[in-house]
């Protein structure tokens, strides 16, 4: 068994142990007390007894009891021993201590008989109540074994859960990639052919928005500034493919620049934009992402001049579904901070914004 949890609730705490030294005391001198006075056929023997019994149990074999426990694993000889010699040391001291204020230590203890005294029985309830805790020491131990092993077995099937989720957010984001490569490509070999600086240029574009783009497929989480220079490189190089002007304008305050998101988040607008929003009359493509801290969410804007997607019949604009890479993106959104994000789309005519929630989390500081 590992090391013992430190979340787990110790019922064995010295707290609870008082508690049960509390419980065996008190049953110990009821006993004491209905013994002497069985024996001296005297019932005010009961009050006598109880309160000064009490006390030695207590103080003799509970407090010997909670210090072994406290100390060491002891074992259950040195629990049985150890309280009845602390519960009888206490009772002779509290003889002792009556004689001496009464005047009569011989009497008390040579006339006195020894039921009354306590000689015999204090002994044996020292050592059920080191028994007794012993006991209840062994079934904490059980419990803790059994809770241990139900926390690791949630651990278990929490890991696993988690790295289900985090290869289905894998096979999610190589899915978003590999129609723009080819088309890229594809276009890239005419333009060797055609136009060999041009295509020298969209080469440049292609290298640079590679070295961006390949983090993504290794991490969960990217800086912000790190996924608007992807966004840049993929416009450019767009841009220089289509032969169509494509601009982003950014507002995002510093602070906010290095906070972790979604690989591909703003990349998955920017190809909405594209593919439904470039304006029809073949002017540029303009872009505007903005980001703003609200109470506990990061909330991302981007917006475009084109016509946007067009609406599902009967939806609302932020219901609208954006096609299969929004889809996909609330779908990894999911995975990620569960029901904590959302993505909306609205008409802007004209244009599209595409508004991306998420929690908010404290912005990793910049690397030099």
């Amino acid at each position: 068994m590992s090391a013992i949890d430190p979340t787990y609730p110790e019922t064995g705490s010295p707290r609870a142990l008082e508690g049960y030294t509390l419980v065996l005391a008190t049953i110990g001198a009821c006993l004491v007390a209905l013994v002497a006075a069985l024996a001296t056929r005297n019932p005010r023997m009961v009050m006598v007894q109880v309160v000064p019994t009490t006390l030695v149990m207590m103080l003799g074999g509970g407090a010997a009891a909670l210090w072994l426990l406290r100390r060491t694993k002891a074992p259950l000889w040195l629990l049985l021993v150890g309280p009845a010699a602390a519960t009888t040391a206490s009772m002779l001291a509290m003889v002792l201590m009556r004689a001496a204020w009464a005047d009569r230590a011989v009497d008390l203890i040579l006339a006195r008989p020894l039921v009354e005294r306590g000689f015999v029985s204090a002994p044996l309830l020292g050592a059920l109540i080191g028994a007794g805790l012993w006991l209840l020491e062994r079934a904490r131990q059980r419990e803790r074994a059994a809770w241990q092993a139900e926390e690791a077995a949630r651990a278990r099937e929490s890991q696993s859960q988690h790295e289900r989720g985090l290869a289905q957010l894998q096979l999610l984001q190589a899915q978003i990639e590999p129609h723009f490569i080819y088309n890229t490509l594809a276009n890239l070999r005419q333009l060797v052919k055609l136009d060999s600086a041009r295509a020298l240029q969209m080469l440049d574009h292609l290298i640079r928005y590679f070295k961006l783009v390949l983090p993504s497929f290794r991490e969960d989480r990217l800086p912000l500034r790190d996924e608007l220079a992807l966004v840049q490189a993929y416009l450019d190089l767009l841009s220089e493919r289509m032969g169509r002007p494509m601009r982003m304008q950014v507002d995002v305050p510093d602070h906010i620049a290095g906070i972790s998101l979604l690989p591909g988040a703003l990349l998955c607008f920017a190809e909405n934009a594209v593919k439904h929003g470039l304006p029809e009359d073949g002017s540029e493509l303009k872009l505007l992402v903005s980001a703003r801290h609200l109470g506990h969410s990061l909330v991302l804007r981007v917006q475009d001049n084109g016509a946007g997607p067009p609406a599902a019949p009967g939806s609302t604009d932020a219901s609208r579904p954006g096609g299969t890479g929004i889809a996909n993106l609330r779908e990894r959104l999911r995975l990620l901070y569960g029901d904590g994000a959302s993505v909306q789309l609205y008409n802007i005519h004209p244009g599209c914004e595409a508004v991306l929630t998420l929690p908010w989390e404290t912005p990793a500081p910049q690397q030099r």
